[in-house]
């Protein structure tokens, strides 16, 4: 879509002042869509006024403030990614909005159509567990929002380290989303989540809220992760990876 026709110098209260609007009306709205459509702060369109009411007062000040916040806020500061996989599961956001979530289990891609942000949770397998000395260690993870170019992003997921009565209980494998990676877990702590005792070397999970609802992952199995927890008795759990973007 081009960006629409700019209105001409004219003086003010002249006959075609009130077109004038509607161009920069077309125009401002142009830029939001363009550049600012997922922006919770941007600035809100003025209405078409009606030449000589307060109307038109009020919609030159929100023609400058959009102006200002354009000025002060770069087009690409926040711009949601979008991605053309089916969504694993969507939600109503607290803020209003709706969201989608992309999560695998096991190897795959994602593909994403318009450069952006994504929200990101990256988790690798947990390490095995060696029976009488540590336990696995709780996976490594990546979160927060993170640019994503629009092409296609190879997904890995971290298989969990086996256990041994041995030495050779094995390390959690990392997890990958297109430039992101996360480390590789084996015996001892390490975990996301929190130490809660020394002594019996319980691993809290770290917990999400990326699908819509609380995610416990890393920390140590037993204590209800679903990803990435480190064995205490065998194997540590294997990873995943989830991204999430706004729909609207």
């Amino acid at each position: 879509m081009p960006f629409p026709d700019l209105p001409p110098d004219r003086i003010p209260g002249s006959p075609g002042h009130l077109n004038d609007h509607q161009l920069i009306d077309q125009a401002l709205d142009y830029i939001q869509q363009a550049g600012y459509r997922d922006d919770p702060d941007f600035p809100p369109l003025p209405d078409v006024p009606v030449l000589g009411q307060s109307g038109h007062v009020t919609a030159h000040d929100r023609i400058l403030a959009v102006l200002e916040y354009v000025k002060g806020n770069p087009s690409g500061a926040f711009t949601w990614a979008t991605v053309s996989n089916t969504p694993t599961g969507t939600y109503k956001g607290d803020d209003g909005h709706t969201y989608a979530y992309y999560l695998f289990e096991s190897d795959g891609t994602l593909t994403v159509t318009t450069a952006g942000l994504l929200e990101v949770l990256l988790v690798g397998g947990g390490g095995g567990n060696k029976p009488g000395t540590w336990s696995g260690g709780g996976a490594y993870i990546v979160t927060g929002l993170h640019p994503f170019d629009a092409q296609s992003h190879a997904v890995k997921v971290g298989n969990g380290g086996a256990g041994s009565s041995s030495s050779n209980a094995t390390v959690g494998g990392a997890s990958q989303l297109g430039h992101l990676v996360t480390g590789r877990m084996g015996l001892g702590n390490g975990s996301a989540g929190l130490v809660t005792s020394q002594n019996t070397n319980t691993l809290e999970p770290f917990t999400s809220n990326i699908t819509g609802q609380p995610l416990k992952v890393s920390g140590a199995v037993g204590t209800g992760a679903v990803y990435g927890a480190g064995g205490k008795s065998g194997a540590g759990q294997p990873g995943v990876a989830i991204a999430k973007t706004r729909l609207n």
